[in-house]
C-alpha cells in the first residue's frame, strides 16, 4: 500500500529587519524605564531632603522657643506675707509675689532690662532668666523634696543647679557659624559654641518694640537702634536652610529669602522658616 506522510514545512528564523525592530523597541522600553527611575529617585531625594530640613527647623525653633518663652522670668515668692491694715483691708503684699527673698542673702539681683533679651548685628540673639531652686516633691519619694534647680540653658546645662549663686542667670546665646553653616548656641555651662542644627545658610532676628506711651508696634532688625531692651515685646527668628543635593528643574526659579528678596535657588533646595515669640515679661517698658 502507498505510504502516507505529511510534508514538513521548511524552518526559518527572524530576518535582520525584524531583529533590528525588536532591539529598537527594547531600547525604547529601557530608556523610558530609566527616565522614570531617575525621575522617581530625584523626587524621592527632594522629598527626603525637604523632610530633613523641616525636622531641623522644628528642632531649632523648639530649642529657641523654650528659652525665649522663659526669658525674663524670676523666682516667685510662694509664701507672701499678707498683713491687715487698720481699716480691715489688705495692704500691699510685703514682699510681692515676685522675686522671693534670697535665703542666704548672696544671690545677685536679676536685671531684667539687661539680661532678658539682647542682640548684636552679627546677628546674635541672647536671652536669659533668673536661676533659682523651687521645692518640688520627689516623685519616687513623696516625703522628700528636690533641692536643685530644674532650669537648663539651650544645651541642657546649669552649672548652678545646686547653688544658683554660681550661675544667677540662665543665658542662651544663638548665632550662626558662617564657616560650617551651623546654628550654634553658647549656654551658661559652656565656654564655646555648640552646634544645634546644620545646613543653615542664613539666620536673622527681627525685634518688635512697644515703647512706653506708644500705640503701634515698631519693628527693627538693627539692634544698635534699640535704646531700651525692656521695650522689646516680641522676637521673630528666620532660618534659611539649604539642601546638599543638586536638584534639576530649579534653573531660573527664585524664592523669598529672610529679607523678603527674590533669590535664585542655585541648584539646591532652599527653605525659609519663620517663627515669632512673645516675651511675656516685656513690653511698654519705660
Amino acid at each position: 500500500m502507498p505510504r502516507l506522510y505529511t510534508p514538513i514545512a521548511a524552518q526559518r528564523g527572524v530576518t535582520l529587519i525584524e531583529l533590528m525592530v525588536g532591539i529598537a523597541l527594547g531600547l525604547m522600553v529601557v530608556a523610558v524605564a530609566s527616565v522614570a527611575l531617575m525621575s522617581t529617585r530625584s523626587i524621592t531625594g527632594t522629598v527626603s531632603e525637604s523632610t530633613t530640613l523641616q525636622q531641623q527647623a522644628s528642632y531649632a525653633f523648639n530649642v529657641i522657643g523654650r528659652q525665649i518663652r522663659q526669658a525674663g522670668s524670676i523666682e516667685l515668692n510662694l509664701n507672701p506675707n499678707f498683713s491687715m491694715g487698720t481699716g480691715g483691708t489688705f495692704t500691699a503684699m510685703e514682699p510681692v509675689a515676685f522675686d522671693a527673698p534670697d535665703p542666704t542673702g548672696a544671690r545677685p539681683t536679676f536685671n531684667r532690662n539687661a539680661s532678658t533679651v539682647t542682640g548684636t548685628s552679627t546677628p546674635t540673639l541672647l536671652v536669659g532668666y533668673q536661676n533659682y531652686i523651687e521645692k518640688i516633691v520627689n516623685p519616687s519619694n513623696p516625703a522628700q523634696t528636690i533641692t536643685e534647680s530644674l532650669l537648663r540653658d539651650c544645651l541642657g546645662q546649669n552649672p548652678g543647679k545646686a547653688d544658683p549663686a554660681l550661675a544667677p542667670v540662665i543665658a542662651s546665646q544663638f548665632q550662626r557659624n558662617t564657616s560650617t553653616n551651623e546654628l550654634a548656641c553658647v549656654g551658661t555651662g559652656a565656654t564655646a559654641a555648640q552646634p544645634i542644627i546644620e545646613n543653615v545658610t542664613d539666620f536673622r532676628v527681627r525685634y518688635a518694640l512697644q515703647p512706653a506711651g506708644a500705640v503701634n508696634m515698631q519693628y527693627t532688625t538693627n539692634p544698635a537702634t534699640i535704646a531700651n531692651w525692656g521695650s522689646v515685646y516680641a522676637v521673630e527668628v528666620c532660618l534659611e536652610l539649604t539642601g546638599t543635593q543638586s536638584i534639576g528643574g530649579l534653573d531660573g526659579q527664585t524664592y523669598k529669602n529672610c529679607d523678603g528678596n527674590d533669590t535664585s535657588y542655585g541648584g539646591r533646595l532652599k527653605m525659609v522658616f519663620r517663627s515669632t515669640y512673645q516675651l511675656r515679661s516685656q513690653g511698654l517698658a519705660g
